[in-house]
Protein backbone atom coordinates (compact mmCIF):
# COMPACT_ATOMS: atom_id res chain seq x y z
CA UNK A 1 0.00 0.00 0.00
CA UNK A 2 1.54 2.90 -0.79
CA UNK A 3 2.87 5.57 1.71
CA UNK A 4 1.60 9.13 1.98
CA UNK A 5 4.67 11.33 0.99
CA UNK A 6 5.43 13.30 4.14
CA UNK A 7 4.15 17.19 4.08
CA UNK A 8 7.06 19.57 4.97
CA UNK A 9 6.28 21.78 7.30
CA UNK A 10 7.84 25.62 7.26
CA UNK A 11 8.18 27.71 9.49
CA UNK A 12 7.10 31.08 9.39
CA UNK A 13 10.74 32.68 9.89
CA UNK A 14 11.64 30.48 6.79
CA UNK A 15 9.09 31.89 4.73
CA UNK A 16 9.67 35.31 4.98
CA UNK A 17 13.22 34.88 4.11
CA UNK A 18 14.07 34.97 -0.04
CA UNK A 19 14.88 31.57 -1.24
CA UNK A 20 18.17 30.69 -3.26
CA UNK A 21 16.12 32.22 -6.91
CA UNK A 22 15.57 35.32 -5.56
CA UNK A 23 19.44 35.83 -3.48
CA UNK A 24 21.10 34.44 -6.93
CA UNK A 25 18.64 36.66 -8.99
CA UNK A 26 19.36 39.93 -6.68
CA UNK A 27 22.98 39.70 -6.67
CA UNK A 28 23.07 39.14 -10.26
CA UNK A 29 21.41 42.71 -10.96
CA UNK A 30 23.98 44.56 -8.23
CA UNK A 31 26.72 42.64 -10.36
CA UNK A 32 25.11 44.07 -14.16
CA UNK A 33 24.73 47.72 -12.38
CA UNK A 34 27.79 48.06 -10.68
CA UNK A 35 29.45 47.21 -13.92
CA UNK A 36 27.19 49.31 -15.59
CA UNK A 37 28.56 52.15 -13.76
CA UNK A 38 31.71 51.16 -14.19
CA UNK A 39 31.00 50.84 -17.90
CA UNK A 40 29.10 54.41 -17.90
CA UNK A 41 32.45 55.86 -16.42
CA UNK A 42 34.92 54.67 -18.20
CA UNK A 43 33.08 55.50 -21.61
CA UNK A 44 32.70 58.95 -20.40
CA UNK A 45 36.82 58.98 -19.70
CA UNK A 46 36.83 57.94 -23.30
CA UNK A 47 34.58 60.65 -24.47
CA UNK A 48 36.41 63.30 -22.45
CA UNK A 49 39.87 62.21 -23.56
CA UNK A 50 38.71 62.44 -27.31
CA UNK A 51 36.65 65.70 -26.75
CA UNK A 52 39.90 67.44 -25.33
CA UNK A 53 42.38 66.02 -27.81
CA UNK A 54 39.89 67.17 -30.51
CA UNK A 55 40.36 70.66 -28.88
CA UNK A 56 44.24 70.78 -28.48
CA UNK A 57 43.97 69.70 -32.65
CA UNK A 58 41.66 72.25 -33.32
CA UNK A 59 44.12 74.64 -31.27
CA UNK A 60 47.31 73.69 -32.36
CA UNK A 61 46.35 73.48 -36.02
CA UNK A 62 44.83 77.25 -35.60
CA UNK A 63 48.06 78.62 -33.77
CA UNK A 64 50.37 76.49 -36.58
CA UNK A 65 47.98 78.73 -39.43
CA UNK A 66 48.73 81.70 -37.36
CA UNK A 67 52.22 80.91 -37.34
CA UNK A 68 52.25 79.96 -41.04
CA UNK A 69 50.84 83.59 -41.94
CA UNK A 70 53.08 85.54 -39.65
CA UNK A 71 56.15 83.84 -41.67
CA UNK A 72 55.41 84.37 -44.52
CA UNK A 73 54.50 88.29 -43.83
CA UNK A 74 58.05 88.38 -42.23
CA UNK A 75 59.72 86.30 -45.44
CA UNK A 76 58.48 89.02 -47.81
CA UNK A 77 59.64 91.91 -45.69
CA UNK A 78 62.78 89.91 -46.09
CA UNK A 79 62.50 89.48 -49.47
CA UNK A 80 61.86 93.23 -50.02
CA UNK A 81 65.22 94.46 -48.91
CA UNK A 82 64.13 95.85 -45.28
CA UNK A 83 66.06 93.32 -42.98
CA UNK A 84 66.10 95.01 -39.84
CA UNK A 85 62.33 95.30 -40.02
CA UNK A 86 62.57 91.75 -40.81
CA UNK A 87 64.86 90.53 -38.25
CA UNK A 88 61.80 92.03 -35.44
CA UNK A 89 59.61 90.33 -37.46
CA UNK A 90 61.30 87.04 -37.51
CA UNK A 91 62.04 86.96 -33.95
CA UNK A 92 58.36 87.74 -33.51
CA UNK A 93 57.17 84.71 -34.59
CA UNK A 94 59.85 82.57 -32.98
CA UNK A 95 59.09 84.29 -29.53
CA UNK A 96 54.84 83.78 -30.14
CA UNK A 97 54.79 80.43 -31.64
CA UNK A 98 58.48 79.10 -31.06
CA UNK A 99 57.05 74.97 -30.20
CA UNK A 100 55.71 75.27 -34.37
CA UNK A 101 58.18 74.37 -37.45
CA UNK A 102 57.17 78.08 -38.42
CA UNK A 103 58.31 79.64 -35.17
CA UNK A 104 61.60 77.41 -35.20
CA UNK A 105 62.04 78.35 -38.96
CA UNK A 106 62.03 82.10 -38.07
CA UNK A 107 64.55 82.29 -35.41
CA UNK A 108 66.75 80.57 -38.66
CA UNK A 109 65.90 83.35 -40.94
CA UNK A 110 66.50 86.07 -37.96
CA UNK A 111 70.28 84.78 -38.14
CA UNK A 112 69.99 85.61 -41.61
CA UNK A 113 68.43 88.77 -41.56
CA UNK A 114 71.32 89.50 -39.37
CA UNK A 115 73.67 88.22 -42.12
CA UNK A 116 72.39 91.20 -44.07
CA UNK A 117 72.63 94.23 -42.21
CA UNK A 118 76.16 93.38 -41.90
CA UNK A 119 76.05 92.13 -38.34
CA UNK A 120 78.20 88.94 -38.03
CA UNK A 121 78.12 89.66 -34.25
CA UNK A 122 74.39 89.31 -33.93
CA UNK A 123 74.32 86.64 -36.76
CA UNK A 124 76.64 84.38 -34.82
CA UNK A 125 74.57 84.53 -31.75
CA UNK A 126 71.28 83.84 -33.61
CA UNK A 127 73.05 81.14 -34.99
CA UNK A 128 73.98 79.73 -32.24
CA UNK A 129 70.75 79.82 -30.60
CA UNK A 130 69.33 78.16 -33.49
CA UNK A 131 71.43 75.59 -33.35
CA UNK A 132 70.94 74.77 -29.79
CA UNK A 133 67.06 73.32 -30.71
CA UNK A 134 68.70 70.63 -32.76
CA UNK A 135 67.28 71.14 -35.90
CA UNK A 136 66.74 68.67 -38.60
CA UNK A 137 69.79 67.48 -41.01
CA UNK A 138 69.49 69.97 -44.09
CA UNK A 139 68.08 73.33 -41.43
CA UNK A 140 71.44 72.49 -39.38
CA UNK A 141 73.62 72.52 -42.48
CA UNK A 142 72.33 75.65 -43.57
CA UNK A 143 72.43 77.27 -39.88
CA UNK A 144 76.14 76.16 -39.71
CA UNK A 145 77.09 77.67 -43.43
CA UNK A 146 75.27 80.84 -42.00
CA UNK A 147 78.01 80.48 -38.69
CA UNK A 148 80.47 79.73 -40.66
CA UNK A 149 80.10 82.74 -42.96
CA UNK A 150 79.27 85.01 -39.70
CA UNK A 151 82.14 84.15 -37.72
CA UNK A 152 84.22 84.91 -40.77
CA UNK A 153 82.94 87.89 -41.71
CA UNK A 154 83.85 88.61 -38.04
CA UNK A 155 87.47 87.73 -38.08
CA UNK A 156 87.39 83.95 -36.45
CA UNK A 157 88.89 81.99 -39.15
CA UNK A 158 89.08 79.08 -36.89
CA UNK A 159 85.22 79.16 -36.05
CA UNK A 160 84.61 79.42 -39.57
CA UNK A 161 86.03 76.48 -40.44
CA UNK A 162 84.89 74.30 -37.60
CA UNK A 163 80.84 75.17 -38.99
CA UNK A 164 81.96 74.31 -42.64
CA UNK A 165 83.58 71.38 -41.80
CA UNK A 166 80.75 70.28 -39.60
CA UNK A 167 78.22 71.69 -42.22
CA UNK A 168 80.45 69.29 -44.93
CA UNK A 169 79.85 66.09 -43.52
CA UNK A 170 76.18 66.43 -43.89
CA UNK A 171 73.71 65.63 -46.59
CA UNK A 172 71.88 68.47 -48.14
CA UNK A 173 71.89 71.38 -50.28
CA UNK A 174 74.84 72.93 -49.16
CA UNK A 175 76.94 70.31 -48.71
CA UNK A 176 78.79 71.88 -51.78
CA UNK A 177 79.04 75.44 -50.41
CA UNK A 178 80.36 74.12 -47.16
CA UNK A 179 82.83 72.44 -49.02
CA UNK A 180 84.32 74.83 -50.91
CA UNK A 181 84.69 77.08 -47.99
CA UNK A 182 86.56 74.59 -45.84
CA UNK A 183 88.66 74.08 -48.53
CA UNK A 184 89.43 77.65 -48.98
CA UNK A 185 90.09 78.50 -45.53
CA UNK A 186 92.33 75.42 -45.78
CA UNK A 187 93.83 77.34 -48.78
CA UNK A 188 94.06 80.98 -46.98
CA UNK A 189 95.58 78.58 -43.68
CA UNK A 190 98.77 76.88 -46.17
CA UNK A 191 97.18 73.52 -45.92
CA UNK A 192 97.24 72.64 -49.78
CA UNK A 193 97.27 68.98 -49.28
CA UNK A 194 94.02 69.22 -47.24
CA UNK A 195 92.26 71.85 -49.65
CA UNK A 196 93.35 69.34 -52.82
CA UNK A 197 91.69 66.38 -51.23
CA UNK A 198 88.23 68.44 -50.50
CA UNK A 199 88.80 69.50 -54.20
CA UNK A 200 89.20 66.30 -56.08
CA UNK A 201 86.51 65.06 -54.10
CA UNK A 202 83.87 67.52 -55.10
CA UNK A 203 85.27 67.65 -58.56
CA UNK A 204 84.23 63.60 -58.70
CA UNK A 205 81.11 64.63 -57.52
CA UNK A 206 79.52 67.27 -59.29
CA UNK A 207 77.50 66.91 -62.31
CA UNK A 208 78.36 70.43 -63.12
CA UNK A 209 80.35 71.75 -65.54
CA UNK A 210 81.30 75.26 -64.69
CA UNK A 211 81.92 74.12 -61.04
CA UNK A 212 84.44 71.21 -62.68
CA UNK A 213 86.25 73.46 -64.23
CA UNK A 214 86.69 75.96 -61.44
CA UNK A 215 87.81 73.04 -59.59
CA UNK A 216 90.02 72.14 -62.01
CA UNK A 217 91.77 75.44 -62.14
CA UNK A 218 92.46 75.15 -58.51
CA UNK A 219 94.24 71.67 -58.69
CA UNK A 220 97.88 71.46 -59.71
CA UNK A 221 98.40 69.74 -62.62
CA UNK A 222 99.47 66.49 -61.45
CA UNK A 223 96.35 66.06 -59.30
CA UNK A 224 93.68 67.25 -62.01
CA UNK A 225 90.61 65.02 -62.76
CA UNK A 226 90.26 63.78 -66.35
CA UNK A 227 87.41 65.97 -67.64
CA UNK A 228 85.86 62.70 -69.02
CA UNK A 229 86.29 61.07 -65.58
CA UNK A 230 82.47 59.62 -64.64
CA UNK A 231 80.84 62.35 -62.01
CA UNK A 232 78.80 60.34 -59.27
CA UNK A 233 75.31 60.26 -59.83
CA UNK A 234 72.99 63.21 -58.07
CA UNK A 235 71.97 62.04 -54.37
CA UNK A 236 68.07 61.39 -54.58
Amino acid sequence: MPQHTKRTRFRRKELRQPDEFETLTARGLAWVQERQQLALALLAGVVGVAVLALIVSRVGAARTAAAGEAFRSAYATFEGGKFSDAEQAFAGVARDYGRTPFGKLAALYRGHAFARQSDPASAVTAYGEYLATSPESYLRQEALVGLGHAKEASGDAPGALTAYTEAGTLDGPFRTDALLSTGRLHEADGHQDQAREIYQGLVKDTTDPDLRALLQAKLPPGSQVPADAPAAPPTP
